[in-house]
């Protein structure tokens, strides 16, 4: 929805607010508290990071920690940390909560303990809409009933998630793409359209793709044969969202699996990974080889 918006008024004229910092005090120790980070780059640059109260909204967080300057009513950033907003160039802040683009404003999502927060700046010409991001995983499965493969479940059971091997509306699947595609109707939907499901990676035509750097379309990974990508239900359902670790064939996709297992920090603040047969990374959407 966010990104729409942000297509129609491109060449249009904006409010711009004023640049300030809340005064808010941050979260007193042992008290609820979300984290939040900022980036630049599909995650290639590390801007901000650091703890805000779970109070108030995403936008009262944010400048609980650096002064923003807001546009459309206040309910959007249009500049920090340096960075603002171009509609012209096609640059713009975009935030994910647990993963999951936010379908409204900063002003209007409310911070709950635990959430983590992603702002990143980036360019959206090569596709507007990124809908999910594997880099706050296990975030968006936490609390929730996950069906799931392994070896992941372990993670996730760390992350309070309630773990089954059945049928739910979140999921964690790991296996080859064409087994994933008959056995997953949401898999099989958002690999028959990638750029509709908002996905920044996808395997098309037997070959692992992410976007280009800068967020140049999707390109094929040398080297990759397998996948991690998070897939979002579309916004106004029922929710829910599939973590793929899709591969080529059964056991690149296990490798990938158990190298996420073992090391979770390959998918921090990437949009999605590439991994090679034996699971070592050889790629992350947007951000340069």
């Amino acid at each position: 929805m966010r990104a729409l918006a942000l297509l129609a008024v491109a060449a249009a004229l904006t409010a711009a607010g004023c640049e300030r910092r809340s005064d808010a005090p941050g979260p007193a120790p042992g008290a609820p508290s979300a984290s939040l980070v900022a980036t630049a780059g599909f995650g290639a640059e590390t801007l901000l990071e650091g703890r805000v109260a779970a109070r108030g909204s995403v936008m009262d967080a944010t400048r609980s920690l650096t002064p923003v300057r807001t546009a459309y009513g206040g309910g959007f950033v249009s500049g920090m940390l340096g960075r603002d907003s171009d509609p012209g160039g096609r640059r713009d802040w975009f935030f994910f909560v647990d993963g999951i683009e936010a379908p409204v404003g900063a002003a209007d999502v409310a911070v709950r303990d635990g959430m983590r927060i992603w702002w990143d700046f980036r360019d959206w010409a090569g596709q507007a809409s990124v809908r999910a991001v594997v880099g706050s995983w296990p975030a968006p499965f936490a609390g929730r009933a996950v069906a799931t493969d392994p070896p992941l479940a372990g993670a996730l059971r760390a992350a309070g998630a309630r773990v089954s091997p059945g049928a739910a509306r979140w999921r964690v699947r790991v296996g080859g793409d064409r087994a994933l595609r008959a056995r997953d109707p949401a898999w099989r939907q958002a690999m028959d359209d990638p750029g509709a499901a908002g996905l920044p990676g996808a395997v098309e035509d037997g070959r692992v793709t992410l976007l280009g750097p800068g967020g140049a379309p999707r390109r094929p990974v040398p080297g990759a044969r397998a996948l991690a990508v998070l897939v979002a239900a579309p916004p106004g359902g029922a929710g829910g969202a599939l973590l793929a670790v899709a591969g080529l064939d059964e056991a690149a996709a296990r490798a990938a699996a158990a190298r996420i297992a073992r090391d979770p920090s390959v998918l921090a603040r990437r949009f999605a990974v590439a991994f090679d047969g034996a699971g070592e990374v050889v790629g992350a959407a947007g951000v340069p080889d």
